[in-house]
Protein backbone atom coordinates (compact mmCIF):
# COMPACT_ATOMS: atom_id res chain seq x y z
CA UNK A 1 0.00 0.00 0.00
CA UNK A 2 0.89 3.25 -0.68
CA UNK A 3 1.07 6.87 1.76
CA UNK A 4 -1.59 7.39 -0.10
CA UNK A 5 -3.86 3.90 0.32
CA UNK A 6 -2.93 3.97 3.62
CA UNK A 7 -4.35 7.79 4.00
CA UNK A 8 -7.17 6.86 2.83
CA UNK A 9 -7.66 4.16 4.76
CA UNK A 10 -7.46 5.82 8.27
CA UNK A 11 -9.87 7.84 6.62
CA UNK A 12 -12.80 5.19 5.59
CA UNK A 13 -11.52 3.58 9.46
CA UNK A 14 -12.14 6.98 11.39
CA UNK A 15 -15.26 7.75 9.24
CA UNK A 16 -13.18 11.12 8.61
CA UNK A 17 -13.16 11.16 4.86
CA UNK A 18 -12.42 14.81 4.15
CA UNK A 19 -9.94 15.30 7.31
CA UNK A 20 -12.01 17.22 9.28
CA UNK A 21 -10.71 15.56 12.38
CA UNK A 22 -7.48 14.19 11.62
CA UNK A 23 -5.13 16.12 9.30
CA UNK A 24 -2.72 13.89 6.62
CA UNK A 25 -0.05 14.92 8.92
CA UNK A 26 -1.30 13.36 11.96
CA UNK A 27 -1.77 10.47 9.74
CA UNK A 28 1.53 10.98 8.89
CA UNK A 29 3.31 11.67 12.41
CA UNK A 30 1.08 7.98 13.99
CA UNK A 31 1.98 5.81 10.87
CA UNK A 32 5.90 6.83 11.28
CA UNK A 33 5.28 6.06 15.22
CA UNK A 34 3.53 2.48 14.10
CA UNK A 35 6.47 1.76 11.45
CA UNK A 36 9.19 2.58 14.48
CA UNK A 37 7.51 -0.12 16.73
CA UNK A 38 6.99 -2.41 14.14
CA UNK A 39 10.46 -2.43 12.82
CA UNK A 40 12.07 -2.94 16.11
CA UNK A 41 9.99 -5.91 17.21
CA UNK A 42 10.10 -7.79 13.65
CA UNK A 43 13.42 -6.43 13.13
CA UNK A 44 12.77 -5.51 9.55
CA UNK A 45 15.07 -2.95 8.04
CA UNK A 46 18.13 -4.80 8.95
CA UNK A 47 21.61 -4.95 7.89
CA UNK A 48 24.88 -5.63 9.14
CA UNK A 49 29.04 -4.16 10.14
CA UNK A 50 31.93 -6.39 10.28
CA UNK A 51 34.90 -5.08 12.80
CA UNK A 52 38.30 -6.51 13.47
CA UNK A 53 39.26 -7.21 16.35
CA UNK A 54 42.72 -5.92 18.15
CA UNK A 55 44.30 -7.43 21.25
CA UNK A 56 43.57 -5.64 24.03
CA UNK A 57 41.04 -3.45 22.38
CA UNK A 58 37.32 -3.67 24.24
CA UNK A 59 35.70 -1.04 22.60
CA UNK A 60 35.21 -0.36 18.83
CA UNK A 61 33.36 2.43 17.34
CA UNK A 62 30.40 1.47 15.03
CA UNK A 63 28.78 4.60 13.99
CA UNK A 64 30.53 5.01 11.12
CA UNK A 65 30.29 1.50 10.00
CA UNK A 66 26.25 1.77 9.25
CA UNK A 67 24.07 2.75 6.51
CA UNK A 68 21.61 5.03 8.16
CA UNK A 69 20.14 5.82 12.31
CA UNK A 70 20.09 2.73 14.10
CA UNK A 71 17.95 1.78 16.36
CA UNK A 72 18.91 -1.10 18.25
CA UNK A 73 21.48 -3.41 18.35
CA UNK A 74 20.12 -7.50 18.95
CA UNK A 75 22.81 -9.49 18.08
CA UNK A 76 26.38 -9.71 17.69
CA UNK A 77 28.98 -12.65 17.06
CA UNK A 78 32.85 -13.10 17.52
CA UNK A 79 34.34 -15.60 15.32
CA UNK A 80 30.90 -17.06 14.00
CA UNK A 81 30.14 -17.13 17.61
CA UNK A 82 26.81 -15.33 19.66
CA UNK A 83 28.01 -13.06 22.28
CA UNK A 84 25.25 -12.15 25.26
CA UNK A 85 24.09 -8.89 25.19
CA UNK A 86 24.31 -6.77 28.57
CA UNK A 87 24.20 -3.63 29.88
CA UNK A 88 26.19 -1.63 32.43
CA UNK A 89 24.36 -2.82 35.51
CA UNK A 90 26.07 -6.22 34.68
CA UNK A 91 29.46 -5.09 34.50
CA UNK A 92 28.66 -2.75 38.15
CA UNK A 93 28.53 -6.44 39.61
CA UNK A 94 32.46 -7.04 39.01
CA UNK A 95 32.97 -3.30 40.19
CA UNK A 96 31.23 -4.26 43.48
CA UNK A 97 33.55 -7.31 44.08
CA UNK A 98 36.48 -5.11 43.68
CA UNK A 99 37.52 -6.62 39.95
CA UNK A 100 38.36 -4.19 37.55
CA UNK A 101 36.49 -6.06 34.20
CA UNK A 102 37.89 -3.57 31.71
CA UNK A 103 41.20 -5.34 32.17
CA UNK A 104 40.68 -8.98 32.02
CA UNK A 105 41.50 -10.69 28.55
CA UNK A 106 40.47 -13.57 26.87
CA UNK A 107 38.06 -14.66 23.87
CA UNK A 108 35.07 -12.51 24.64
CA UNK A 109 32.08 -14.00 25.51
CA UNK A 110 29.93 -10.39 26.10
CA UNK A 111 29.27 -7.52 24.61
CA UNK A 112 27.80 -4.25 25.79
CA UNK A 113 25.96 -1.21 23.29
CA UNK A 114 27.28 2.66 24.21
CA UNK A 115 26.74 6.23 23.38
CA UNK A 116 28.55 8.88 23.64
CA UNK A 117 25.70 11.02 22.11
CA UNK A 118 23.10 10.26 20.06
CA UNK A 119 25.47 10.05 16.90
CA UNK A 120 28.47 8.34 18.38
CA UNK A 121 27.88 4.62 19.19
CA UNK A 122 30.34 2.35 20.43
CA UNK A 123 30.14 -1.60 21.07
CA UNK A 124 32.27 -2.47 24.20
CA UNK A 125 33.46 -6.29 24.45
CA UNK A 126 34.10 -8.71 27.68
CA UNK A 127 36.62 -9.72 27.98
CA UNK A 128 39.27 -8.11 26.12
CA UNK A 129 40.01 -10.01 22.67
CA UNK A 130 43.35 -11.48 23.55
CA UNK A 131 46.24 -12.51 21.09
CA UNK A 132 44.53 -15.38 19.46
CA UNK A 133 41.75 -13.24 18.66
CA UNK A 134 43.66 -10.29 16.88
CA UNK A 135 42.16 -10.33 13.17
CA UNK A 136 38.98 -11.67 13.81
CA UNK A 137 35.67 -10.78 12.84
CA UNK A 138 33.02 -8.88 15.14
CA UNK A 139 29.49 -9.11 13.49
CA UNK A 140 27.52 -6.19 14.92
CA UNK A 141 23.17 -6.80 13.78
CA UNK A 142 21.69 -3.77 14.05
CA UNK A 143 18.30 -2.46 12.84
CA UNK A 144 17.81 1.01 11.27
CA UNK A 145 14.67 3.66 11.38
CA UNK A 146 12.64 3.62 8.63
CA UNK A 147 12.80 6.55 5.96
CA UNK A 148 9.71 8.51 6.60
CA UNK A 149 7.17 8.65 3.70
CA UNK A 150 6.16 11.84 2.29
CA UNK A 151 5.21 11.13 -1.27
CA UNK A 152 2.01 10.02 -1.99
CA UNK A 153 3.53 7.02 -3.56
CA UNK A 154 6.28 6.11 -1.06
CA UNK A 155 5.49 2.83 0.79
CA UNK A 156 6.04 1.69 4.28
CA UNK A 157 9.31 0.38 5.84
CA UNK A 158 11.70 1.66 2.66
CA UNK A 159 9.59 -0.50 0.30
CA UNK A 160 10.66 -3.53 1.96
CA UNK A 161 8.29 -6.09 -0.10
CA UNK A 162 8.38 -8.56 2.55
CA UNK A 163 6.18 -6.28 4.94
CA UNK A 164 3.64 -5.77 1.79
CA UNK A 165 0.81 -7.84 3.02
CA UNK A 166 0.70 -6.12 6.30
CA UNK A 167 1.04 -2.80 5.76
CA UNK A 168 -3.18 -2.60 6.33
CA UNK A 169 -2.28 -3.34 9.91
CA UNK A 170 -0.31 0.07 10.23
CA UNK A 171 -3.52 1.95 8.83
CA UNK A 172 -5.83 -0.36 11.85
CA UNK A 173 -3.10 1.10 14.48
CA UNK A 174 -3.14 4.77 13.22
CA UNK A 175 -6.95 4.79 13.22
CA UNK A 176 -7.06 3.25 17.21
CA UNK A 177 -4.59 6.12 18.11
CA UNK A 178 -6.73 8.56 16.25
CA UNK A 179 -9.91 7.79 17.52
CA UNK A 180 -8.79 7.74 21.50
CA UNK A 181 -8.01 11.69 20.57
CA UNK A 182 -11.82 11.86 20.08
CA UNK A 183 -12.94 9.53 23.10
CA UNK A 184 -16.56 8.50 23.43
CA UNK A 185 -18.86 6.08 22.75
CA UNK A 186 -18.68 5.12 19.51
CA UNK A 187 -14.87 6.05 18.83
CA UNK A 188 -14.56 3.61 22.13
CA UNK A 189 -16.56 0.86 20.30
CA UNK A 190 -13.53 0.96 17.11
CA UNK A 191 -10.32 1.27 19.14
CA UNK A 192 -10.55 -2.43 20.58
CA UNK A 193 -11.77 -4.45 17.33
CA UNK A 194 -9.00 -1.96 15.35
CA UNK A 195 -5.89 -2.92 18.28
CA UNK A 196 -7.04 -6.55 17.82
CA UNK A 197 -6.37 -6.77 13.57
CA UNK A 198 -3.20 -4.65 13.71
CA UNK A 199 -1.65 -6.49 16.68
CA UNK A 200 -2.35 -10.13 14.98
CA UNK A 201 -0.85 -8.21 11.74
CA UNK A 202 2.42 -7.18 13.47
CA UNK A 203 2.02 -10.83 14.78
CA UNK A 204 1.87 -12.37 11.75
CA UNK A 205 4.71 -9.78 10.48
CA UNK A 206 7.13 -10.98 13.40
CA UNK A 207 6.40 -14.52 12.44
CA UNK A 208 7.19 -14.20 8.76
CA UNK A 209 10.66 -12.19 9.33
CA UNK A 210 11.82 -14.51 12.07
CA UNK A 211 11.20 -17.38 9.33
CA UNK A 212 13.21 -15.19 6.84
CA UNK A 213 16.16 -16.09 9.25
CA UNK A 214 15.73 -19.76 8.48
CA UNK A 215 17.42 -22.15 5.63
CA UNK A 216 13.48 -22.33 4.53
CA UNK A 217 11.81 -18.93 4.56
CA UNK A 218 7.80 -19.06 5.55
CA UNK A 219 5.30 -17.79 2.71
CA UNK A 220 3.44 -14.63 3.34
CA UNK A 221 0.10 -15.46 4.85
CA UNK A 222 -3.25 -14.13 6.11
CA UNK A 223 -5.97 -15.98 6.76
CA UNK A 224 -8.33 -13.55 8.48
CA UNK A 225 -10.43 -10.50 7.02
CA UNK A 226 -9.59 -7.20 9.39
CA UNK A 227 -12.79 -5.60 10.96
CA UNK A 228 -14.39 -3.34 8.93
CA UNK A 229 -12.41 -3.74 5.89
CA UNK A 230 -12.23 -6.64 2.65
CA UNK A 231 -8.40 -7.31 1.83
CA UNK A 232 -6.68 -10.08 -0.23
CA UNK A 233 -5.72 -13.55 1.45
CA UNK A 234 -2.44 -14.82 1.46
CA UNK A 235 -1.76 -18.12 1.52
CA UNK A 236 0.69 -21.27 1.49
Amino acid sequence: MTLLDLQSLIADLTNDPNHDRYSLAQMNTELDVTQNQWNVEAKIIKDTATITTVAGTRQYVISTSLGGVPISFPRATHKGIPLAKRDKAYFDLYAGSGVDWTTLNGTPTDFLIEATDPAIQYITLFPNPGSGDVGANLVIEFVLAHTPMSASSDTPFNASPETAPYHFGLAYSVAARLLLRDPNAQNAAKVEPYRSVSDRALADLITVFKALEKSEPLRLRSNYVPVGRQVSNWRN
